[in-house]
């Protein structure tokens, strides 16, 4: 659910301002969306003239910080704690949190301020969560929850609540059936609907003004790591992919989709695409090598090509931290299968460092 959460929240943000303040000039309305999708497609030549032009505009306001929070977040991905940039993005955030805030003490029922909250929180939030300080979430869960509740009545007038609302019926169901030692705290949410969600999803994909985008990708997520429905995950991935051809994150999903329907000669082909895009770290190379290692050994039997490309990229992961660690658990599993034959304590051992790393353990290209 954490995964590009803050994404929809930065678009629904933009649509209720278009409505109320800073976004009444449809023209400039639809230069930030272009500008947006920019971002999601790793595009970011005018980002720092776009960012300028929100300042001299809108100085105070809390889009103004969240935009350059979010045009950082995707530039530098994976962004790792305590760096340069994760200093500036944290900045960022706890200003525009600090703005909306003082607005919602003079007038509770403000609703750009309360979509600007609620996306400043869920931003930082899905950063913590992803990079492993999960203590760092806790303080924002209260008033972000309350936010969300607020759009549950309200897709009848904005249709892109479609995908908060459909978000919420789908993981309010799913995630604890999943994970059932979170049933006794589902208990106290209200009851959702794994169908309904999934639709709602799906028509917003179809219907929303900003947030098609999020909502394939969570049809992309939910399909692949919840509902093990692969072919309906590749199909959702070839719209995205078509949509943003150069997100490294995007493509990377469509060849772990490949790969697990064992289609090996055309995730090859993809992980070539996925290597000729530019990146500003060695993180989706890295992972590159991990997914090339799956093929080398499943495909060709090369175990011992395989075995040193899994070894050499969990060592280069180790600097991403927590982000690294469900890629770090596929190679894992690669050098638990290769060892099996030859050495069963070894091979446990690798299996055992696969699980404890694994968000979902499915994942693990058997």
């Amino acid at each position: 659910m954490k995964r590009l959460l803050f994404i929809f929240l930065f678009a629904q943000s933009l649509n209720i301002s278009a409505q109320e303040s800073i976004f009444s000039d449809t023209t400039y309305i639809m230069s930030l969306k272009a500008e947006v999708d920019n971002i999601y497609n790793f595009q970011f030549d005018n980002s720092e003239e776009v960012y300028k032009e929100l300042e001299e505009k809108y100085p105070d306001h809390a889009f103004t910080q969240l935009f350059y929070a979010i045009m950082i977040y995707w530039k530098y991905f994976p962004i790792v704690p305590e760096s340069e940039q994760y200093i500036i993005l944290a900045e960022k955030t706890a200003k525009a949190i600090s703005i909306v805030e003082e607005i919602l003490e003079k007038d509770k029922s403000n609703t750009e301020a309360i979509f600007f909250n609620l996306m400043s929180r869920m931003f930082i939030m899905q950063y913590y969560a992803d990079n492993g300080a999960s203590s760092k979430v806790i303080p924002h869960l209260g008033r972000a929850y309350k936010m969300v509740t607020s759009g549950f009545d309200l897709s009848d007038s904005l249709i892109d609540f479609h995908f908060s609302t459909g978000v919420y019926n789908y993981y309010r169901e799913a995630y604890p059936k999943a994970y059932p030692i979170y049933k006794p705290v589902a208990f106290f949410f209200p009851d959702g609907d794994i169908e309904y969600g999934l639709q709602q999803l799906e028509f917003n994909w179809e219907n929303g003004i900003f947030l098609d985008a999020e909502s394939l990708f969570f049809l992309v997520y939910i399909n692949l790591n919840f509902e093990k429905n692969y072919d309906k995950s590749l199909e959702y991935l070839e719209h995205l992919n078509k949509a943003y051809p150069k997100n490294p994150l995007y493509l990377s999903y469509r060849i772990q989709t490949l790969l697990l329907k064992q289609e090996y000669d055309l995730a090859l082909v993809y992980i070539s695409k996925l290597r000729e895009l530019k990146f500003r770290n060695d993180f989706f190379p890295v992972v590159s090598d991990i997914y090339e290692a799956i093929i080398q050994e499943k495909k060709n039997k090369n175990y011992s090509k395989a075995t040193k490309m899994y070894a050499k990229s969990v060592k280069s992961l180790e600097k991403y931290g927590s982000y690294g660690n469900s890629y770090s658990s596929v190679a894992f599993y690669g050098l638990s299968r290769i060892y099996a034959g030859k050495d069963k304590k070894k091979s446990k051992e690798y299996r055992k460092l696969a699980n404890d790393l694994a968000i979902y353990p499915h994942i693990n290209f058997d």
